[in-house]
């Protein structure tokens, strides 16, 4: 313990926040400097872990007991707490959430998570959780709601996330997002049974949202996302089975992921301003009509199915000043990959060359590359008719090829007498 002598106790309790609320607590035994250090704690992460037990061959769960988490909050000093944690593997009472919440919110709480991790759980909140002035960032997953407030505001609360709750009714998700007239960043994500129907999204202050949609069903799991935001910087949208709409033009918009597989509703459309881009596109995804990204300079695209060559093409050329392109052809989830399959990609050449790959593009990136005949014949178009390229950098899928289709692009004509081609391991 010498070398922690001669640190002082507000170092010290730094250094304690950092690691696991059990081990923290038990440094007590260590001498009687550390009796009440962890005491003074001001984040407090009661988090369930997996621990791999290598020697016999098995993983499990260790999970913090009640008990604990009532013990460690009637010894708790501190009077001010950063942040609040709350991990489960299972569930517990709403009694006891209602309890331990109170208790962070007495010590003026500025992160608050609670997160169930295998199931949902049915929560009771404080009501004065709902009138709390420091809260900064709320986050809460897998959880129930029974009741929401017809009336409460967030005074500080700037990041609100809700993955997989299900609500009482649509008006309390449209309570609980519209409860802070500063809020900056909002993650929703829906599940199963949700009770809500459409997520309308109208809150004039964010700049930063993501919306997820998972669900393998259809009918009644079918999740409709609105969203009235104009003022959006950042944009985020997983959607496997749904359908996202956006009513404003997105005119403040640096950066966007797209992540969808049937391009239902018209979130392409609404990315017109956007200057950096993620786009992944497949099965039954298609490229509006008529939608161009005027702004856009950076684009990571990913594709999979026989038409992920005509996705990107089309991209490219309602993108005229595109300077980055970074690729990624995507396995389509089938266990037995077969190249000759894959080589059935419905590639057509465009007959005009896009304006951004003519004019504008200096870097290319692939990475994954596997070298099958559609890739191949992308991957040399590309090198050809780019003028102004830089840098090429490409990474062979290692599971599916060998080096040597880097061959095939290095003897390549190439439009740019500048351009360096070189191959990574990873990118």
């Amino acid at each position: 313990m010498d070398s922690f002598s001669g640190l002082t106790d507000d170092l010290l309790i730094k250094i304690l926040s950092f690691v696991p609320i059990k081990d923290a607590v038990s440094t007590t035994i260590l001498s009687k400097r550390w009796l009440s250090l962890w005491t003074l704690l001001p984040r407090l992460n009661f988090e369930d872990c997996w621990v791999d037990d290598e020697e016999n061959g098995q993983v499990y769960c260790e999970e913090l007991s009640s008990d604990f988490v009532f013990g460690t909050l009637l010894l708790h000093k501190s009077p001010v707490l950063e942040s609040f944690r709350l991990s489960r593997e299972s569930t517990c009472s709403a009694s006891q959430i209602e309890l331990w919440v109170r208790f962070a919110i007495d010590r003026f709480v500025h992160d608050l998570k609670i997160r169930f991790e295998s199931e949902h759980c049915l929560i009771r909140l404080p009501s004065r959780l709902f009138r709390c002035d420091t809260l900064e960032t709320l986050e809460l997953k897998n959880v129930v709601f029974l009741e929401v407030p017809s009336r409460f505001s967030f005074q500080s609360l700037k990041t609100l996330r809700l993955l997989s709750v299900k609500y009482a009714d649509e008006k309390s998700f449209i309570r609980l997002i519209s409860s802070s007239a500063i809020l900056e960043n909002l993650v929703v994500e829906s599940c199963s049974d949700d009770n809500v129907e459409t997520f309308t999204i109208n809150v004039a202050s964010l700049s930063s949202l993501t919306v997820r949609n998972t669900l393998q069903e259809s009918g009644p799991n079918y999740s409709l996302f609105v969203i009235h935001s104009r003022s959006l910087k950042k944009l985020n949208i997983v959607d496997e089975c749904g359908e996202v709409n956006v009513t404003d033009k997105l005119t403040e918009l640096v950066e966007a992921k797209v992540h969808t597989m049937e391009t239902k509703g018209n979130a392409l459309e609404s990315l017109t301003f956007v200057k950096r881009l993620s786009l992944t596109l497949a099965y039954e995804a298609h490229y509006p009509i008529g939608s161009i990204f005027f702004q856009l300079v950076r684009l990571e695209f990913r594709g999979c199915g026989e038409n992920w060559s005509n996705l990107l093409m089309h991209v490219l050329q309602h993108s005229p000043v595109l300077q980055f392109l970074k690729l990624d052809v995507l396995d389509d989830g089938q266990s037995n990959w077969n190249p000759e399959e894959d080589d059935k990609v419905c590639w057509m050449q465009p007959s005009c060359a896009p304006e951004c790959v003519l004019y504008h593009l200096k870097a290319f990136e692939w990475t994954a590359y596997g070298g099958t005949e559609g890739e191949k014949e992308v991957a040399i178009y590309i090198l050809k008719n780019a003028r102004r390229l830089v840098t090429a950098t490409v990474c062979p899928d290692r599971i599916r090829v060998s080096t040597l289709v880097f061959d095939d692009l290095e003897f390549a004509t190439r439009g740019s007498r500048a351009c360096e081609l070189t191959m990574a391991e990873e990118i």
